[in-house]
């Protein structure tokens, strides 16, 4: 799966973003979703409005988001997503909590605002009113965070290989990586800027199943279990159970851009091994009784005469084994056929 990310302003405004967070969940009922969070430095903000654009390669104007300020807003949800403790919340529109507030933490202070989103395929672009937050905020400005989730239309994230006893995920995340930057869109982002981002964090969230494979030394921080109370609250998610998910947390600070590869695996017994079981229990078996066969009714008769005399048993445990390999090819005849109706589709709208 291409998951090059690419964030951005048009080039006569160029903004740095102070923490950027992407946090990947894949739940157990094969869907996904991707939250992106962004803090950018109060004393650089333009006075009234600011817009970021998201180039995101699985995105259409179909794909669901959500702003997720009504979350962030409460202090309890924003003490435990930014692990530290609030002493107080400053709202910027008089406690009714619309326009934005600021929440005061131990050693610092950090506005949470929400944003507007416009959709088009491939791109979100997201907007910032800063007029309350320039109104009401103190002349040394707090940094803003805004933060949100995309849910694609995908069921995973991440490129999965299923091997005959092994599951395997592969996360290879790239942030604004210019050499990714699709052939198709060289042109348009041409005049555009990407974001300087002086700390990027990753988190990966898959089912507790899992383990690592290969994860980069680097940049892994903390590997533990969701932490189910607190994320129930904040996400509100029926997908989000006790004791399923577990959380890697990545970070890196200080690049241009950002990667982050990692691999997790799981051993699987399921119907495809007791299939691939079956199947080479009754090729054995058959392979082994023809010649045996053969020895016992007349050595001389040859392969295609030996064919006539079998019995019917061995037939019908041919026709299991063709069964059974149809197990493993009729999905990839499936997934070729739906791909040439599309094909045929794509034709014929063009025209």
């Amino acid at each position: 799966m291409e998951n090059s990310f690419f964030i951005f302003s048009s080039a006569e405004n160029s903004i740095t973003i102070e923490r950027f967070h992407t946090c990947i969940w894949e739940f157990k009922n094969n869907t996904s979703l991707v939250e992106f969070g962004c803090e950018l430095p109060g004393n650089s903000l333009p006075p009234d409005q600011m817009t970021l654009s998201f180039f995101i390669p699985w995105f259409t104007e179909d794909s669901e988001t959500r702003n997720l300020y009504d979350k962030l807003s409460q202090p309890e949800n924003s003490r435990f997503i930014f692990n530290d403790s609030i002493h107080s919340t400053h709202s910027l529109d008089g406690g009714v909590n619309e326009l934005g507030v600021i929440h005061h933490f131990s050693d610092r202070a950090l506005c949470i605002l929400p944003v507007d989103f416009k959709k088009r395929a491939e791109f979100l672009d997201v907007t910032l009113d800063l007029r309350s937050y320039r109104e009401h905020a103190a002349k040394e400005l707090p940094n803003v965070y805004f933060r949100f989730w995309v849910e694609p239309k995908l069921s995973h994230i991440s490129t999965r290989k299923n091997g005959i006893n092994r599951s395997t995920v592969i996360y290879d995340i790239k942030i604004n990586e210019r050499r990714n930057i699709p052939g198709n869109h060289l042109k348009y982002f041409s005049d555009k800027k990407l974001c300087k981002i002086k700390y990027c964090y990753l988190f990966n969230i898959i089912p507790n199943k899992y383990d690592i494979i290969y994860i980069d030394s680097t940049s892994i921080k903390n590997v533990r279990t969701l932490e189910y109370p607190s994320f129930q609250k904040y996400m509100g998610d029926r997908r989000v159970r006790n004791d399923e998910l577990i959380v890697f947390f990545n970070k890196k600070e200080e690049l241009d851009s950002y990667s982050f590869f990692s691999i997790y695996g799981k051993e699987r017994i399921g119907a495809g091994q007791f299939a691939f079981a079956v199947l080479a229990n009754i090729i054995c078996g058959v392979l082994l009784f023809v010649p045996s066969y053969r020895e016992a009714q007349d050595p001389q008769l040859s392969i295609f005469e030996v064919w006539k005399h079998l019995p019917a048993e061995v037939y019908i445990a041919i026709a299991l084994a063709l069964a059974t390999a149809s197990y493993f090819i009729w999905p990839k005849i499936a997934v070729a056929t739906g791909n040439f109706r599309n094909w045929i589709k794509r034709k014929f709208k063009s025209k």
